[in-house]
Order: structure tokens, then sequence, then C-alpha cells
């Protein structure tokens, strides 16, 4: 990529702005979820196998929600970096680490 290059930029700016929108998504759906009442358990009495079977079903999809708001996250950060890498590189300069001062 040329330096100096205002589409670059602008490349740079909008996947910088996709990255902070999905944290701003995975922000929003852990406090959602977090914040929320627990369902009731459905079980029948005096089914103890029923008791197990929807305990382990809650736990399992609070664990792929947390999973994926990790993932989410994650995808989310590298995105914005990426995003600032390609704005400071279009515009011919680079940002400086502390090694580099």
């Amino acid at each position: 990529m040329r330096r100096d290059s205002p589409i670059g930029r602008v490349l740079g700016i909008v996947v910088f702005a996709a990255g902070v929108a999905i944290l701003a998504l995975v922000a929003v759906t852990a406090y959602q979820l977090f914040t929320a009442s627990a369902p009731a358990l459905h079980v029948k009495p005096g089914a103890p196998a029923g008791v197990a079977a929807e305990l382990g079903r809650s736990a399992l999809g609070m664990l792929y929600r947390i999973a994926l708001l990790i993932v989410l996250c994650v995808a989310g950060s590298l995105l914005a970096a990426r995003g600032l890498h390609l704005y400071f590189v279009a515009t011919g300069s680079q940002p400086r680490g502390r090694d580099q001062e």
C-alpha cells in the first residue's frame, strides 16, 4: 500500500470502528447476561434425574454464552488493533512502541 493513502485511512477507520462495535456488543451482552434473573428450573417432584439433567443443561448454556463472549472479545480487540495499524500505515507514520523511543 502506498504511503499517505486516503482510501487506506478510511478503510483503517472502518475496520477500527467495526472492532469497537464488536466490543460494544460484547459489553451489552455481558451486562444483559449477568443482570438477568435466572429462570426457574422446570422439574417434577420425585424425579432426581430430571433435576440433574436440567442443571447440566443450564450450566452448559451459561458456559456456551461465556465462551462466546470471550471469542467475540478477542476478535473485536484484534480487529480494532488491525484497523489502527492499517490507519497508521496508510498515513505513513508508524506508532512507536516502548522500545523504539
